[in-house]
C-alpha cells in the first residue's frame, strides 16, 4: 500500500498532512492503491473518473463498488454518502507548505497565521551555501517525500536544542503557523533562496531581523502537529521551487 493512498483515503482526519498521523487513530485503509470518493448528489461517474485520472471502467470493474456495467454514467442511482473505491486514482494534495515570502511583500503570508510580517525589509544576503541548522544531522520521522506531500526533512534532536540560521538573510515570517507547523521562522536569503524552520518551542528572532549563518534563531520543540521534538526544515528557490535539503546541506 502506497502511503499517499492512506492520505487520500483519510482527508477528513489527516487533511493531506502526514504530520497529522497520531497513535491510536482510526483510519480508512483502502483495499487497493488509489483513493476513496464519497458520493455527492448530482455527480456523474465520467466526471469523477476524469478528476482522479482513471477510466470509468476502472471504477465499474472494482467488485467492491457493486456498480452495474449498464449504469447511467451521467445520473447513476448512487446514494449520497456512498464510499466509492477508485483504483489507481490520484489527486492533487492540499499544500500546507509556506508560499514564497518576498522581502518586498512579506504580508502575502498572512493566510498562514499570526506570524506573518507586514513591512518591507532589507538586510543581509546569503552566500548560497548552507550549514545544518541543528546540532544533530540525522532524520527523526519523515524524509523528503513529495509523493506524500512532505516537502522537507524532519531532523532529530531534543527539546531545547539550538536552531541556527542555515545561511544569512532576513526573517520574513516569525511565529505561529495555522497549518500545523506550530512556531515557524522563514528566512529570505536575498539571493533566490528561502529556508523554513518549524515546530519550534521558542522563537528568538522577529520580523525583519537580520541574521547571519549560524545565528541562533530559536529552540527545537514539538509545537503544532508533531508527535515529538524535531525540526521540520524546508528549502525553496525562486527558479528550482521546493528542493530536497539533502542535496544542499554539507
Amino acid at each position: 500500500m502506497k502511503p499517499e493512498s492512506i492520505l487520500w483515503g483519510n482527508f477528513d482526519v489527516l487533511e493531506d498532512n502526514p504530520h497529522s498521523l497520531q497513535p491510536e487513530q482510526v483510519l480508512n485503509i483502502p483495499p487497493i492503491d488509489g483513493t476513496l470518493h464519497v458520493w455527492s448528489e448530482g455527480e456523474g461517474l465520467t466526471g469523477m473518473a476524469d478528476f482522479y485520472g482513471v477510466t470509468v471502467s476502472d471504477i465499474l470493474d472494482w467488485p467492491g463498488n457493486h456498480l452495474s456495467p449498464d449504469i447511467d454514467l451521467d445520473d447513476p442511482p448512487i446514494e449520497p454518502g456512498t464510499v466509492i473505491i477508485v483504483p489507481g486514482g490520484k489527486r492533487e494534495f492540499v499544500d500546507w507548505s509556506a508560499p514564497r515570502i518576498p522581502r518586498s511583500n512579506p504580508s502575502v503570508a498572512s493566510i498562514l497565521g499570526p506570524g506573518y510580517c507586514g513591512s518591507i525589509y532589507d538586510g543581509p544576503v546569503g552566500f548560497g551555501s548552507f550549514i545544518w541548522p541543528t546540532p544533530l544531522h540525522v532524520l527523526s520521522g519523515y524524509d523528503w517525500s513529495p509523493e506524500t506531500n512532505h516537502f522537507g526533512i524532519d531532523i532529530a534532536g531534543d527539546e531545547g536544542h539550538t536552531i541556527s540560521a542555515a545561511d544569512a538573510g532576513v526573517v520574513v515570517y516569525s511565529g505561529w503557523h495555522n497549518g500545523g507547523y506550530g512556531n515557524v521562522i522563514v528566512i529570505d536569503h536575498g539571493n533566490g533562496w528561502q529556508t523554513l524552520y518549524a515546530h519550534l518551542s521558542v522563537v528568538y528572532v522577529g520580523c525583519g531581523a537580520g541574521v547571519f549563518q549560524g545565528t541562533p534563531i530559536g529552540l527545537m520543540g514539538s509545537t503544532g502537529r508533531s508527535s515529538g521534538p524535531h525540526l521540520h526544515f524546508e528549502m525553496r528557490h525562486d527558479v528550482y521551487g521546493r528542493v530536497n535539503p539533502w542535496n544542499y546541506l554539507p
